[in-house]
């Protein structure tokens, strides 16, 4: 047996009877492909293990927060009984937690300001502050215009407040993200528009961009923004760290999470410079103070998954020194078909 928690920091813990920190980091990884035939063949492969079955929990909000495993190192079939004693105990669990996490939520915190109100004026004041420099500086850059000097100083100057922006929105949307608007929408659009965003800069930095899809793809009950801008980003980000030559892949399919059709797939990054980063502290903001990979794109961009009842994770690529950072978002659950009622 294996069960994978997360707390509300988003970190991640494993607990397995008799399994090592290597056979449990396998089985992580296995899961993030979306327990995938060859995700599966992997596990066997190298840690001689098979998945019987594999339990998805979820919190109120469908976030995914954990999932209970059944393991052996040989062929097992197991019968009704058994099955439904691990579906009971994951039910268990997954109250337990609910539980638990809905009493901190609500739990009265006088002595620090909210999130929910800190975060939010914040914004407000660094987007006031911006948008004052900004217009200053319009009005400077018109004054000087004739000036050479002033024009190069001017550029650099409105460079830095783009990335002062750009920041802005990250802190927006990672702590401050707002209710999702849900609909059940294609994967499909929102992959090659994430990728086509980025055609013109990757042909002048002269890195193959790929998009590559195995089959068609179930539906996803979805917020199709926040699920847009996830995408977008994840593939800037892993694209400013390429060099001239590199190739960046998105390469995105259908497995099985459980019983339930998921859509799975991965961004394999070819750059060395992903050689030095730890993967078990990728998500955490700001590890670009060490890492160079952004502020908070990856954090953001697991909040988001995870809302969906999805994963997000980062591990080693098929070469080494390379990374490949992978996801995986539930299907949408089709509704029973209703009898038709007869004259």
């Amino acid at each position: 047996m294996a069960l994978i928690l997360q707390d509300d920091s988003g970190v991640w813990y494993r607990d397995g009877s008799g399994l090592t920190e290597e056979q449990m980091a396998a089985l992580e990884w296995a899961l993030a492909q979306g327990s995938t035939e060859a995700s599966r063949d992997r596990l066997l492969k190298e840690q001689e293990l098979l998945i019987l079955e594999a339990l998805p929990m979820m919190d109120l909000y469908q976030r995914n927060i954990g999932t209970l495993c059944a393991l052996s190192h040989t062929p097992v079939v197991l019968s009704d009984p058994q099955k439904e004693g691990l579906r009971v105990a994951a039910d268990q669990i997954e109250a337990f937690l609910t539980t638990d996490h809905h009493r901190m939520e609500t739990r009265a915190t006088p002595r620090a300001p909210s999130a929910t109100s800190f975060v939010p004026g914040l914004v407000h004041e660094l987007g006031s502050f911006i948008f004052g420099i900004s217009a200053n500086l319009d009005a400077f850059e018109a004054r000087f215009a004739d000036l050479e000097d002033v024009r190069k100083y001017g550029a650099n100057i409105r460079r830095s407040l783009d990335r002062m922006n750009a920041f802005n929105e990250e802190l927006r949307d990672y702590g401050d993200p707002g209710r999702f608007s849900w609909s059940v929408r294609e994967l499909g659009p929102i992959l090659r528009e994430a990728i086509d965003c980025h055609k013109a800069e990757a042909e002048k930095a002269r890195v193959q961009l790929q998009l590559k899809v195995d089959g068609p793809l179930p539906a996803i009950n979805m917020d199709e923004h926040c699920l847009q801008s996830s995408f977008t980003r994840l593939v800037d980000l892993v694209l400013h760290q390429e060099e001239v030559g590199g190739h960046v892949v998105l390469h995105v399919g259908k497995g099985l999470f459980g019983e339930r059709t998921v859509v799975c797939g991965h961004v394999d990054c070819s750059s060395l410079k992903f050689k030095n980063v730890d993967p078990a502290r990728l998500f955490e903001p700001f590890y670009f103070r060490t890492s160079g990979l952004g502020r908070l794109t990856l954090p953001g961009a697991r909040r988001v998954f995870e809302s969906h009842g999805g994963t997000l994770t980062a591990g080693p690529g098929p070469q080494g020194g390379t990374m490949r950072i992978s996801f995986m978002l539930p299907s949408a659950q089709v509704p029973p078909a209703q009898p038709t009622a007869q004259a």
